[in-house]
C-alpha cells in the first residue's frame, strides 16, 4: 500500500537521486547553481508533509528546472506537476488535469470507507495503466 504522500514522496526522491548524479558535471551551469538546486531537493524531501513551506519550494524547484535545466525537465514526473500545482500546472493540458482530479476525488471518497487504499494503484487504474 502506498499513501498519496508516500507516492510523491518517492517521486521526488527519485528526481533528488537522478540530480546527484548529473548535476555535479553539468556544464550548463556553474558549480554553485547546481549545488543550490541539489541542497533545494534535499531541504524538500526534508520537509516534505511536515511543513507548509515544502509546496512553494517544490514548485519553485520544478519551475527552476523547467526553466533552466530542459534536460533534466523529462526525470520530472508530470505527478508532480500536479501535486505541487500553482505555475507547475501551467505544463499539464486539461485533459491530464482532469485524470489527475479523478484521481483524487477517488482516493478522498475510497479512503474514507477503505483506509487502506493504495493511490500508486488507483492513479494506475485511472491513467489506463491497468
Amino acid at each position: 500500500m502506498t499513501t498519496r504522500i508516500e507516492y510523491y514522496l518517492q517521486l521526488c526522491t527519485e528526481l533528488h537521486t537522478h540530480c546527484a548524479v548529473v548535476l555535479p558535471q553539468h556544464p550548463a551551469h556553474s558549480e554553485e547553481s547546481n549545488a543550490e538546486l541539489l541542497a533545494m531537493l534535499a531541504q524538500l524531501k526534508e520537509e516534505f508533509a511536515t511543513n507548509e513551506a515544502y509546496v512553494a519550494l517544490g514548485q519553485r524547484i520544478i519551475t527552476h528546472i523547467i526553466g533552466h535545466y530542459p534536460d533534466i525537465t523529462p526525470q520530472v514526473h508530470r505527478d508532480l506537476l500536479w501535486f505541487f500545482g500553482g505555475d507547475c500546472m501551467h505544463y499539464l493540458g486539461d485533459d491530464e488535469m482532469e485524470r489527475y482530479q479523478k484521481v483524487e476525488e477517488q482516493y478522498y471518497e475510497q479512503c474514507s470507507s477503505k483506509p487502506d487504499t493504495c493511490y500508486r494503484n488507483l492513479r494506475a487504474q485511472v491513467f489506463g495503466m491497468h
